[in-house]
């Protein structure tokens, strides 16, 4: 009897994790609203993710926690506000973090979705970008796998084995590709380097055999497929290159629905898979502007406004979404308000895995709405904090700090309540009616919910990091010290203006950053790269250098290095009080958002670097505005 027991238990368990259904997260970095073309994008065709959509729902009213990446990976992970968790923007380099009173990276004590479905006989992989902990030097962080991961291979921010790009321009050799985020080879064991415009394929090559052997095993598996192709910059194929950003934009859009084939077919050639598999397409956070679109929605990637954080959500199974089984056309949500914190709870349900002891859901479970057979929404509204560093952006330089969607209305606002506006998303999605002024009481009720619900959760430096442009420092010289890390606040105001650098250095190496503010968008960097001594200007992204001819005058102990960036681009470097390089970058400087690091660059890079760290002293180093 014993024996019968255990034989009908054991039997139980197997047919119980069989009925479990296969899970994929597709988390797209950087992309609009509007940029599936089967949401609306007519500038370029994406048919791999519109098949998914024609077989499955289309919801055009879901959310992500966060208009910034970091934080918004981290709530689809844990189903909870990433501000429990002291993750509100980017992760960054750790002076950067701490600045922004942020954690270095997410603790692993988070109740992750991938860890309970691990814990209940799920294989569960991570393949592609991660940023929650172990970037630039924060290379202390946890790896993925203590996150509940039993296989993870991810980019150039993230802990363990990697994918990092080569890059290729029409016309470069290829046989002598770029290379970026190089300094991040040392976060892990397991580095391999690939052209960026082939990565995705790569994760997707990494995810298949994870699957396959699962499978073999009789396991469930989950999966998260999360590319970054589409965040800047764009490496789209040599021979599928496109002029300027959103051209570029787009083609590489198109190269990853095309990668994405490969991984849609691989499930859906499948009888077994087709049948027991969800997938889930979404977009981390809003556009880059100038690059995605939002569709019919204000603002961008940053931004409260609906264009930063509402996402495309499509979900496909053919045997687990009953509504699309006889339809030539996919299912369209229009009603259903929700968001990335549900799906962890949801999830857990559809899985029949019970919530970990303890833990308390930001998230509402919402089945039936995920698989088709309802357009409820979330019982509770949605809030959202802003980004600590990100009070002005693309042009905006008074973002809300607070907003909440309850019911048809979208209210937004400052951390004391001030400049409210309010919306009705039913009649403006667009929010271009600010209706405050008619509606005083609802206001009112809505103010004392955002800030009540803000100040519950642990705090960052959003409040002391506000900037008004008016209010900006601009006095005409700045004396630093080598390791002066200044915040995107406290730096330099230098659009428009010339500026002059000049330093004192003992070089004893050939590579490394002696002053760099901004980042891969706008900013400029005095560095030397091979011995040489190199002056870099990034304006819309691009990158122009004037690089010196010869080492030797590096060498000869202390040197005086100067270098000018004019009003108009002009540039020009001298050492020791000889001209050794000119360039022009075309155009005036345009105000960084991130900050200035004397002897390093380790937020987003100005420049070209093989290595960031100075080799030597800079005993002087001063920064003349005019």
């Amino acid at each position: 009897m014993k024996n019968l027991f255990g034989f009908v238990v054991g039997l139980f368990f197997t047919f119980s994790l069989e009925a479990r259904p296969n899970l994929i997260l597709v988390f797209i970095d950087d992309m609009g609203w509007g940029d599936f073309s089967c949401f609306g994008n007519e500038a370029a065709q994406t048919p791999n993710v519109d098949r998914m959509a024609k077989e499955g729902v289309r919801f055009e009213q879901f959310y992500v926690n966060s208009p910034i990446c970091s934080p918004s990976r981290t709530a689809i992970s844990t189903g909870q506000y990433p501000q429990r968790w002291k993750i509100t923007s980017y992760l960054s380099n750790r002076d950067h973090n701490q600045q922004r009173g942020m954690a270095q990276w997410l603790d692993p004590k988070a109740p992750m979705l991938a860890r309970s479905l691990q814990k209940a006989g799920y294989a569960t992989g991570h393949f592609g970008k991660w940023h929650m902990g172990g970037q630039r030097n924060v290379d202390d962080a946890p790896p993925i796998t203590d996150y509940g991961f039993d296989a993870s291979l991810t980019n150039f921010e993230g802990m363990g084995p990697k994918l990092l790009p080569l890059t290729l321009k029409p016309g470069q050799d290829p046989n002598k590709p770029g290379r970026i985020w190089g300094d991040a080879e040392r976060l892990g064991k397991g580095v391999r380097w690939m052209q960026r415009s082939k990565i995705t394929e790569g994760f997707v090559d990494e995810a298949i055999p994870f699957m396959t052997d699962a499978a073999k095993a009789d396991k469930p598996f989950y999966v998260n497929l999360w590319p970054d192709d589409v965040h800047s910059p764009f490496w789209p194929p040599v021979d599928k290159w496109g002029n300027g950003k959103r051209e570029l934009y787009l083609q590489v859009l198109k190269e990853m629905d095309r990668q994405f084939g490969k991984l849609f077919d691989f499930i859906r050639e499948d009888e077994a898979l087709r049948e027991n598999t969800l997938v889930l397409i979404c977009s981390d956070n809003g556009p880059e502007q100038g690059a995605g679109v939002s569709g019919p929605f204000r603002g961008y990637k940053t931004h409260l406004y609906e264009g930063g954080v509402r996402s495309s959500l499509i979900a496909w199974g053919p045997g687990l979404i009953p509504s699309n089984n006889n339809e030539s056309m996919g299912k369209v949500n229009e009603k259903s308000v929700f968001s990335a914190v549900d799906l962890v709870p949801t999830l857990l349900e559809l899985a029949d895995v019970p919530h970990p002891e303890g833990v308390k859901y930001d998230g509402e479970s919402l089945p039936d709405v995920l698989l088709g057979k309802s357009d409820a929404s979330r019982k509770q509204p949605l809030l959202f904090r802003r980004p600590p560093d990100r009070d002005a952006y693309y042009g905006d330089n008074d973002l809300p700090d607070l907003a909440i969607r309850e019911g048809k209305w979208k209210f937004l606002c400052e951390y004391d309540g001030s400049d409210a506006e309010l919306f009705d998303m039913e009649a403006d999605r667009g929010e271009t009616k600010n209706l405050a002024a008619k509606h005083p009481e609802l206001v009112a009720r809505l103010t004392k919910v955002c800030i009540d619900w803000h100040k519950s959760l642990p705090p960052d430096n959003g409040p002391n990091m506000i900037r008004k442009p008016k209010k900006r420092p601009t006095k005409a010289l700045y004396d630093l010290k080598q390791g002066e890390n200044l915040s995107g606040v406290e730096a330099p105001f230098c659009e428009g203006r010339k500026v002059t650098i000049r330093a004192t250095v003992e070089v004893n190496g050939k590579d490394g950053v002696i002053l760099a503010h901004g980042g891969d968008k706008a900013g400029y960097a005095l560095y030397i790269r091979d011995g040489k001594l190199v002056l870099g200007v990034r304006r819309d992204w691009k990158l122009t250098e004037a690089v010196s001819s010869s080492s030797s005058s590096l060498l000869d102990g202390s040197v005086v290095v100067v270098a000018t960036i004019g009003q108009t681009g002009k540039m020009s470097m001298s050492v020791a009080g000889k001209q050794v390089a000119t360039a022009d970058a075309k155009g005036k400087l345009t105000q960084p958002g991130d900050g200035l690091q004397v002897g390093n660059d380790l937020i987003k890079p100005v420049g070209k670097y093989t290595l960031t760290q100075f080799p030597g002293k800079i005993t002087k180093l001063s920064l003349q505005f005019d």
